[in-house]
């Protein structure tokens, strides 16, 4: 029989072994769990984008034909025809690559920051600054599941004139003071299992003491009304005193620890949008010329306050 327990132990361990799931982090960022962040200052909007592939690069190259497909349906602009055709084909030759046999292929786990998109409004061509903000990705049977944050700018700024300081934490200040109620702090800061682990061993705790309290009184009152059997009463009060006392130290211990870990432990990764005033910007403008039935393409200077 014990043959067979292990047998079945190790079967189960060696699956959940070949199901493993690797992950760039271990919690998945508020831009994926929650609503996506707002522009400050107004001139570009936040994309998310997902993909997936035999490889990592694969993926994040599925993300940026996810990324022109979205403006195209969203935003009603025309994405460079031959731009598309180079990020699928990308993709395809890099899903050939990986899966090509027994070659041993390298990839660079990097991404680009800005990178500018054309596009085609009304007729007329534009280049579009992107910017990649954030990635989370799962490694799972061989494929890698990306999402990517990225930011693009809006229809008024297609030359991608980005004023606000956008950067991303996994700290959260008021996470730590929150935490006097268990588990509260990290359900803040996007831990739910372990929000969730907090707040059930307190709660259990607590059960603890008003069990083990409840049952020591009883056996004291029994003392006295039953003083012939007040000896054997008494030892059992007492030994329900030292489980209430050892739960009370428990429930304390794990409170404490969650104070902790509500202040020093990383939560989910977040993005921090702050507005920069006072800034100089040169943006690309074109004016149609009535004589020569052209645009004239200049730059402008604008202040904002």
């Amino acid at each position: 029989m014990k043959r067979y327990f292990l047998l079945a132990i190790l079967i189960i361990c060696s699956i959940l072994m070949a199901q493993s799931v690797n992950r760039s982090d271990r919690l998945r960022p508020q831009w994926m769990t929650k609503q996506l962040p707002k522009s400050k200052s107004g001139n570009y909007i936040f994309v998310k984008a997902e993909g997936s592939g035999s490889s990592l690069e694969a993926a994040r190259q599925a993300c940026a034909v996810d990324l022109a497909n979205h403006l195209e349906r969203e935003r009603g602009l025309e994405i460079n025809s031959v731009l598309k055709q180079q990020m699928q084909m990308t993709t395809t030759q890099t899903y050939n690559e990986r899966s090509g046999g027994n070659a041993k292929m390298s990839y660079k786990n990097t991404q680009v920051d800005d990178f500018t998109m054309e596009v085609v409004e009304n007729g007329r061509k534009i280049n579009m600054l992107c910017r990649t903000i954030d990635e989370y990705w799962i490694q799972k049977n061989g494929l890698y599941f990306v999402s990517i944050l990225y930011t693009v700018a809006d229809q008024n700024v297609y030359g991608g004139s980005y004023y606000d300081n956008i950067t991303t934490t996994t700290r959260y200040g008021a996470a730590g003071l929150v935490s006097i109620i268990p588990g509260a702090g990290q359900f803040m800061k996007g831990d739910i299992a372990k929000g969730v682990s907090f707040l059930v061993a307190d709660v259990a705790g607590i059960t603890g003491i008003v069990l083990c309290e409840s049952t020591r009184a009883a056996y004291a009152a029994k003392v006295k009304q039953q003083p012939q059997y007040a000896l054997q009463y008494s030892t059992r009060a007492n030994n329900w005193a030292t489980g209430r006392n050892i739960c009370l130290g428990v429930t304390a211990g794990i409170w404490v620890w969650n104070i902790i870990d509500a202040f020093a432990a990383k939560g989910a990764r977040r993005v921090v949008v702050k507005r920069q005033n006072g800034y100089i910007s040169m943006q690309p403008t074109s004016i149609f010329n009535p004589i020569s039935n052209t645009y004239d393409m200049g730059f402008g200077l604008i202040y904002q306050f």
